[in-house]
């Protein structure tokens, strides 16, 4: 039983979101991996495209042992031979996520709970029996995903912790990954990740400039 790395993007690929693709295809590629770009909404047509990450759950990919969605915007540096698949986590929770956690817990307490796993939505690594698991709780009513349905409102992040917090997934240290599946490219020692996510800051104070120009840094130093 093989496994599998999504991509999403809902809209026509930039030139950033090309060269993640051709990085990450690359990297599923050598750890024997198979590789789907999703397009469009497929996961619930009226939830914003972030939201439609929530996809990698559907019995399609019942068939694979693990599945890995990662953001668009994520790549492995150069010379990164570690396999992800073999290590033990979910996703990443870092400081971020820690003050996303307590904003979810607090704002939303019939969906949400400190006491439930949260993850960071760039990165998530599921086995097929915790799919099935989270997979339970659709149909019916979902109108507990509303709360989610707005840019920047927790969105797939929060469609997950409400998942986990119904089947009953702790947090604890056993449902994260190390960060640095999933460090920021404003972060020292990029070439130590094992995923970097670029983003627009310069360094973590700021200030920004366009991911293509922080790439082409990245790329000019022979990281990515």
């Amino acid at each position: 039983m093989t496994n599998i790395i999504l991509q999403h993007f809902d809209g026509k690929l930039r030139p950033l979101d090309e060269l993640s693709k051709t990085n990450i295809e690359a990297y599923a590629k050598m750890v024997g991996a198979d590789y789907e770009l999703v397009t469009g909404k497929p996961f619930r047509s009226h939830l914003t495209s972030p939201c439609q990450k929530v996809y990698m759950l559907d019995e399609r990919y019942d068939k694979y042992n693990q599945v890995l969605m990662l953001d668009i915007d994520m790549f492995a540096p150069i010379g990164m031979k570690e396999n992800v698949f073999d290590l033990q986590g979910v996703g990443l929770y870092a400081d971020t996520q820690s003050m996303l956690h307590r904003k979810i817990a607090a704002t939303n307490p019939m969906f949400a709970s400190l006491k439930a796993a949260y993850w960071g939505g760039a990165i998530y690594k599921m086995d097929r029996p915790m799919r099935q698991k989270l997979r339970r709780h659709f149909g019916g009513d979902e109108s507990w995903m509303n709360p989610y349905n707005k840019l920047y409102q927790f969105e797939d992040e929060g469609i997950m912790h409400t998942l986990a917090m119904l089947s009953n997934y702790r947090h604890n240290p056993e449902m994260y990954l190390d960060r640095k599946w999933c460090q920021c490219s404003f972060l020292p020692n990029p070439e130590k990740a094992g995923f970097i996510h670029v983003r627009t800051k310069i360094t973590p104070q700021g200030p920004k400039r366009e991911k293509m120009e922080n790439w082409q840094e990245l790329h000019d130093k022979g990281i990515l």
